[in-house]
């Protein structure tokens, strides 16, 4: 009996001490910035900019990363798995990595604290050591450590698809460089990761049911025909009202559908995960004024600020346009003036007049009712036009054509606060 005894109290020794050495009474990692649609954006196009031009599948293509956009990422990953932190330092052939978990309540330290050295072997990285709080791991176990690590986060099929791209990485000091296979359904993958941590189910359900009634709506129409966007979005918000329920939610969830629709996204296919790519083509075009494009600056405008992202719905538009000035059609303040009117119609149909709001789209009967022309607003001007008239954004002459956009939408009832 005593033996027993003193063998129970030698292990619970061991395991206090063990318990000790592991835990730690802060984290190594602390976890970033909350997650945010522009921080999707941004994933997006950092990706986006090593995409080849003809998207030619299995072309190996470079990633190059710096230091803070890799743990950026990790920050992204950090949201999508249930780590309270993770972040790394880049050295010339070799990343420290710490991961910090949070572990319940006890009398040792509320974390657990891994750390690990993977060294550049080659076009890979190998395990050199590892840490659990303050007891250093035998390779062995460290290597099982990461072995379940890898076996958990193949289970997404994001992860799992860019690991199988992934053909070597290189290192040096604030910065890695990853060779990929390029596969088409990537971006896709990428694309239905942020939707999967952003959209909650609640909110999965509502924006597939508002993405059934639009279906059905413009299926009313003949295929790939114009129709006025103000009898659709009459339709669609009527039907929010004998919905009923919260006039935000309901009201954010139909910006979300039209903004998706002429887009050319597919709501259905982004949030079940159905088929290789989650675009689809319009099969009826949306006009407001006569004018596509016009359609398309507000509704897309009007979703992005609907889900809280305003400022990134005027700095896209924004950019669009000097990218245009440079490059394309030319800079447009009609353009700028749709997307400053959806904006604010986003803000407006999902704060506290959401229920007057949502009345009132379900009554447009004119385009008017719905925003003022800008169509004499100067447009179509190449980068040298611009800068001969406007000189530059944020001149006198410039700030003076966004003050006209912004009387015209205070003097509209629809946008008046």
């Amino acid at each position: 009996m005593r033996k027993l005894l003193l063998i129970l109290l030698l292990l619970a020794g061991g395991l206090s001490a063990l318990a000790w050495a592991v835990l730690d009474g802060e984290p190594r990692a602390e976890p970033g910035a909350r997650i945010t649609r522009e921080d999707l954006v941004w994933a997006k196009q950092l990706f986006e900019r090593s995409v080849p031009r003809a998207r030619t599948a299995d072309t190996v293509q470079t990633l190059d990363l710096s230091a803070e956009e890799v743990n950026r990422l990790l920050n992204y990953a950090v949201v999508v798995k249930p780590v309270h932190g993770v972040a790394a330092d880049l050295e010339p052939d070799e990343i420290l990595l710490n991961v910090s978990l949070r572990v319940p309540r006890n009398p040792f330290g509320g974390y657990l604290n891994f750390s690990a050295e993977l060294q550049q072997q080659g076009r890979n990285l190998v395990l050199g050591s590892m840490h659990a709080g303050s007891l250093p791991l035998p390779s062995v176990l460290g290597r099982g450590v990461l072995w379940v690590a890898q076996r958990w986060l193949r289970q997404d099929p994001a992860y799992l698809a860019l690991m199988e791209s992934l053909q070597g990485i290189r290192l040096s000091e604030d910065h890695v460089s990853l060779d990929f296979h390029w596969r088409p359904e990537l971006l896709t993958l990428i694309e239905r990761k942020g939707a999967e941590v952003l959209v909650g189910a609640e909110e999965k359900q509502r924006l597939l049911i508002y993405a059934d009634y639009l279906r059905r709506t413009v299926a009313r129409y003949p295929d790939k025909s114009q129709q006025p966007v103000r009898e659709v979005m009459a339709s669609l918000f009527g039907f929010a009202r004998e919905r009923g329920g919260d006039a935000a939610a309901e009201n954010r969830a139909a910006f979300t559908a039209l903004g998706a629709y002429i887009a050319g996204v597919s709501l259905h296919q982004l949030l079940e995960g159905r088929g290789r790519s989650t675009r689809r083509a319009p099969p009826v075009l949306l006009a407001l004024h006569g004018r596509r494009d016009a359609a398309e600056h507000l509704l897309i405008a009007a979703a992005l600020s609907a889900n809280g992202g305003s400022r990134l719905a005027n700095a896209m538009g924004l950019a669009k346009e000097e990218e245009d000035a440079k490059s394309g059609s030319g800079f447009s303040f009609t353009d700028i003036a749709y997307d400053r009117a959806g904006v604010r119609l986003g803000e407006l149909g999902t704060g506290r007049r959401a229920a007057l709001i949502q009345a009132y789209l379900a009554g447009l009967g004119k385009d008017a009712a719905l925003v003022p022309s800008f169509a004499d607003l100067p447009e179509y001007m190449p980068e040298a036009a611009f800068v001969r008239r406007f000189g530059a954004v944020g001149s006198p002459a410039y700030l003076a054509q966004i003050a006209e956009i912004e009387r015209r939408l205070g003097d509209h009832p629809l946008y008046q606060e």
